[in-house]
């Protein structure tokens, strides 16, 4: 048996996958008619490949084996895969697919909860290559308001407002499955804390009661996420006061994109500022940190529009605005792409991330927050 983690930990969690020579626990579905899936690197040595719940562990020469650095998937392996009749169903059921712009699969698969994620496998390796996705540049520069509290011991307020890719949509913490790695603003609340030495206080967790933060005046990182599932920047910029100025927030994490799709980049970005200049007009002293979305699945049909351009917008937007900065998400997740297959990070087979690329929403998140 390895000696890799078997459970959820923070510090291995967030560590970034451009980092090192170790990739711990990426995600993994094989399709029913895919023997090999290539990972965020080639690998030249598999760790450990367990299931999902990190509970089994597979054998490898029996359950899988590495070629040309990717993870194959032997003949009679233990090692789930996805039914071709689950991936592309023939027929319509509600709530278990999408419609599909692939020629001659008028369904694509889909799946809340761990309806998609209980074909995945865990993997763990080590590889030689060089990040050559997108560097993450530190917005300490823009963020000196909040992190200047923090480095000062003061009491703080970080607000998360999107969509339901900030309500933690599928992840196993959010899904209640083991190894219920928790949503990624709470790890990156929680990274915050642990590199400031404060204490999160979740005041507010997505579903919950608008309740009001009670400060003390203790070194206390109050965590409020106000985020609702399927929901627009048209519908941020209606609720923008209760959900966001209400709080007096020293951080906004803003969280839009994936359902605008049909927007123009103009028309999103219209609707943004407008979210950011009510922020900055009722709460002076708030910073605001403009989290761009992973992509849809180009399969999708509904979902998949003008997200791949949003980022140019939100940067520009950073660019020009002293107190806003920009976490890249969609430039990260565009990398990966060019190595894996959308279903193998997806916690839904559409729009939702899976445990691994929630990891990297936290490590880009903390990346840009200078953690």
């Amino acid at each position: 048996m390895s000696d890799v983690t078997r459970t959820y930990t923070l510090d291995e969690y967030i560590r970034p996958i451009w980092e090192g020579n170790t990739v711990a626990h990426e995600t993994v579905l094989f399709r029913e008619d895919e023997h090999a899936a290539l990972l965020s690197f080639p690998a030249d040595e598999i760790l450990a490949v367990l299931s999902v719940d990190l509970g089994t562990e597979y054998e490898e020469g029996v359950d899988y084996a590495l070629e040309y650095g990717a993870l194959v998937r032997l003949p009679g392996s233990r090692m789930p895969f996805i039914p071709m009749s689950r991936f592309y169903p023939a027929e319509h059921r509600d709530g278990e697919d999408f419609g599909c712009t692939e020629p001659g699969h008028p369904f694509l698969g889909f799946g809340e909860g761990d309806a998609m994620i209980r074909y995945m496998v865990d993997v763990t390796y080590k590889h030689s290559a060089e990040w050559m996705g997108p560097k993450v540049k530190p917005q300490t520069d823009k963020l000196v308001r909040f992190l200047g509290k923090l480095e000062r011991g003061e009491e703080a307020v970080i607000v998360f407002y999107g969509d339901s890719i900030s309500v933690g949509g599928n992840s196993s913490g959010f899904v209640g499955i083991p190894p219920y790695a928790p949503i990624f603003a709470e790890m990156t609340a929680e990274a915050l804390a642990q590199k400031y030495g404060y204490e999160v206080s979740f005041d507010v967790k997505p579903g919950g009661p608008l309740d009001p933060v009670k400060k003390t005046g203790g070194k206390i990182l109050h965590y409020v996420n106000t985020s609702v599932g399927g929901m627009d920047s048209r519908w941020g910029l209606d609720h923008v006061g209760e959900r966001a100025i209400a709080y007096e927030p020293d951080l906004v994490v803003l969280g839009f994109g994936m359902n605008d799709g049909w927007r123009t980049r103009a028309q999103f970005m219209e609707l943004t500022e407008g979210i950011v200049s009510a922020i900055q007009k009722e709460v002076p002293g708030a910073d605001i940190l403009l989290l761009s979305s992973i992509l849809p699945h180009w399969r999708a049909a509904g979902f998949f529009g003008h997200q791949i351009e949003y980022e140019t917008g939100l940067s520009m937007l950073a660019d020009r605005e002293e107190h806003v900065g920009l976490a890249p998400m969609t430039s990260v997740h565009r990398h990966l792409l060019g190595r894996k297959q959308y279903y193998h990070a997806t916690g839904n087979n559409v729009n939702h991330p899976s445990d691994f690329m929630a990891r990297v929403y936290a490590m880009v998140l903390l990346a840009a927050l200078g953690v």
